[in-house]
């Protein structure tokens, strides 16, 4: 299958009719779409499922009135007068080798509350207009199975998905649309249906009544559960994520206004204020700590030679005291014998004249206690300092703040916007509280009344017609059973060999020889290195995961046997330049005959834009006019220098 081109009318960002020719060039598979956030991009993936599947393309089981919502919600009002919308394929798809072109065109009007949907398929330019619009949707569905469609159409989300599947969940689902299990399955629950219905019909009136009760009770309690939850998935989690974005835009028009220093000019003023006391407090410590014993901190040398003088000055005067005492307690007693008097020459302390000052112990003492105090005082001063001039620097920052704070008047409306948002916020989450309690209750309710329905069942007398009804009914339930069993089990050693040849070319790490084994019983995924070992894949990069989703997903691609083109949204987001490397050399070139990539100019940025370019065919850039509320799509990407054509706008 090759798209040749995609035309949407009024749908979403497109105002107006666009025609956008897809059909890549040979040996250059690529089709590559660049786009800012909110462009467009997604839309283009959106469109293409829409206009093959409808209702199918949204996740879950939605009601008719949720997809005639979402079919309102798309539609593009321009100057309000708007009130239909468009999305049509043309394509080319080869059936038993011969090729056909069909053309597909979905549209809905919008009027008086209710929406009204068309589908029109032309095969080979002649219109099948003998299908109405549930015999066209099937149509498609044979020629492209959703579940397969869903290998090849996805987004970042869906990468993610893949990527983060340690328990097989994913791949299951995928490998289970992929061969039809689904619909095995679905096989199996109506034959379950028939034989239920079998056994009631063998019952009593009263029985019967009692079943059809409960039944009824049963349908109406899932329908209001499906309802819920998709109130919660299709309503409540877009609008969430809407607040969310209308929040931070909120927030950064606050920062770009000066929201960063959006206190009012007179709190600033007076911490201003507080802080340039605190400044002058500081200020007159500094100063009294200098008249005090730091000034001996000053001179460190000197007060330890200081020290040391008086130190010795205070022995000398120590000496000359007790000299004076012998002498005069020899004199007191009038010793005259010359021994006694030699002797006490000889006691006497000599050299006592190198004195400079006159020292008492106390004098000394004190002398001592000041100098080691200026060590600490000395400490004390530098923080003090530092806290001067941090002081300083806060009212340095301060008085940038004063003079860049807007008046509160300028940031009123902005203040009032966001805690508008908030207060939304809070809403919804008390919303998303009762939706998630009243899910429950009707989820307890199904359980009872499921329990119920099943004692009811039991009740029943079978006559011998019923008894053998149920024994094939049941061994046909067995048998599809199986049959599913082994169509997966067949599809996954093929898909282990297509996954290990893909996830060697893609990845960066060869000495690691990673390879899949794919359990066939529970069907975990387990990669495997060169030693035989089992890799953690909770160990691995974010980036390597997503190179395990990349080639995970081309592998059940080429496993499906079919020949569809790969459309990608946004799919780099999360990968370092190694990684991204490895899947613009040597993914988007070699997955398809086409390759639609939808990218942002920091996802796609210049340097890979040169890497793929030798295998793009065509590149355009979705640029949004917010005076038009209208996307365009303009040929070339971003920065490319051919940029020369629009594409066509029709009237």
């Amino acid at each position: 299958m090759i798209i040749s081109a995609l035309c949407v009318e009024n749908f979403r960002v497109f105002k107006g009719k666009h025609q956008i020719n897809l059909e890549p060039k040979k040996n250059q598979p690529i089709v590559l779409f660049g786009g800012l956030n909110g462009a467009g991009k997604t839309s283009i993936l959106t469109a293409v499922k829409l206009a093959l599947f409808g209702k199918a393309s949204l996740k879950g089981n939605i009601t008719s009135k949720v997809y005639s919502d979402y079919l309102e919600d798309q539609i593009n009002r321009g100057d309000g007068k708007l009130n239909s919308a468009s999305v049509a394929l043309e394509f080319e798809y080869a059936k038993l080798g011969k090729p056909y072109k069909y053309y597909v065109k979905r549209s809905w009007q919008a009027k008086d509350g209710k929406v009204k949907e068309s589908l029109v398929i032309h095969e080979n330019e002649k219109e099948l207009s003998e299908l109405n619009i549930s015999q066209a949707q099937g149509f498609i569905f044979d020629l492209i199975p959703l579940g397969v469609a869903d290998l090849f159409f996805f987004d970042g989300e869906k990468i993610k998905e893949m990527a983060d599947d340690e328990d097989g969940i994913v791949l299951v689902e995928a490998l289970k649309k992929l061969v039809g299990v689904d619909l095995v399955e679905k096989a199996a629950f109506d034959t379950g249906v028939v034989l239920r219905k079998n056994k009631k019909m063998g019952g009593s009136k009263e029985d019967q009544k009692l079943i059809d009760k409960l039944e009824a009770e049963l349908r109406d309690t899932e329908e209001k559960i499906e309802q819920l939850t998709s109130d919660y998935s299709n309503s409540y989690l877009p609008y969430e994520a809407e607040l969310g974005v209308k929040l931070r835009k909120a927030k950064q028009k606050l920062d770009e206004s000066g929201g960063a220093w959006s206190k009012s000019r007179d709190e600033l003023i007076a911490e201003q204020g507080t802080i340039t006391a605190e400044k002058r407090e500081l200020q007159s410590k500094m100063i009294e700590m200098m008249r005090g014993d730091i000034i001996f901190a000053s001179a460190p040398n000197f007060t330890k030679k200081l020290l040391t003088q008086l130190n010795k000055d205070l022995l000398v005067s120590k000496a000359k005291d007790f000299n004076d005492q012998i002498d005069k307690k020899i004199s007191d007693l009038k010793v005259s014998d010359t021994s006694m008097l030699k002797l006490v020459e000889q006691l006497k302390n000599k050299d006592i004249d190198g004195a400079r000052h006159q020292v008492s112990s106390y004098q000394y003492s004190e002398a001592e206690k000041v100098i080691t105090q200026s060590s600490q005082s000395k400490k004390n001063l530098l923080t003090t300092l530092e806290e001067y001039e941090n002081a300083e620097s806060r009212l340095d920052d301060l008085g940038l703040n004063i003079s860049r704070a807007p008046d509160e008047s300028e940031l009123k409306a902005i203040f009032s916007s966001i805690n508008a948002i908030e207060l939304d916020i809070e809403k919804a989450n008390f919303k998303k509280t009762e939706l998630k309690r009243e899910i429950k209750e009707k989820l307890n309710i199904g359980i009872k009344l499921t329990y119920e329905l099943d004692k009811a069942y039991a009740k029943l007398k079978s006559d011998e017609d019923t008894i053998k009804i149920d024994a094939t009914g049941n061994k046909v339930i067995v048998a599809m059973d199986r049959l599913s069993q082994n169509l997966i089990e067949d599809k996954i050693s093929e898909l282990e060999l297509e996954f290990n040849r893909v996830f060697q070319r893609l990845t960066r790490k060869k000495d690691m020889a990673h390879k899949v084994r794919i359990n066939p019983e529970n069907f975990k995924i387990e990669l495997i290195d060169k030693l035989g070992n089992i890799v953690n894949k909770k160990r691995i990069s974010s980036g390597e995961k997503q190179i395990y989703a990349f080639s995970m997903l081309e592998s059940l691609g080429k496993v499906s046997g079919r020949s569809l083109p790969f459309i990608v949204d946004t799919p780099l987001g999360r990968l370092d330049s190694n990684h991204r490397t490895r899947l613009v050399e040597n993914f988007f070139p070699k997955i398809g005959e086409q390759v639609i990539v939808l990218s942002t100019d920091t996802e796609v940025d210049d340097e890979f834009y040169m890497a793929l370019s030798p295998h793009i065919g065509k590149s355009y850039e979705i640029v949004y006019n917010e005076s038009e509320g209208s996307s365009s799509v303009d040929s070339g990407y971003f920065w490319s220098q051919h940029k020369e054509d629009k594409i066509e706008l029709l009237a």
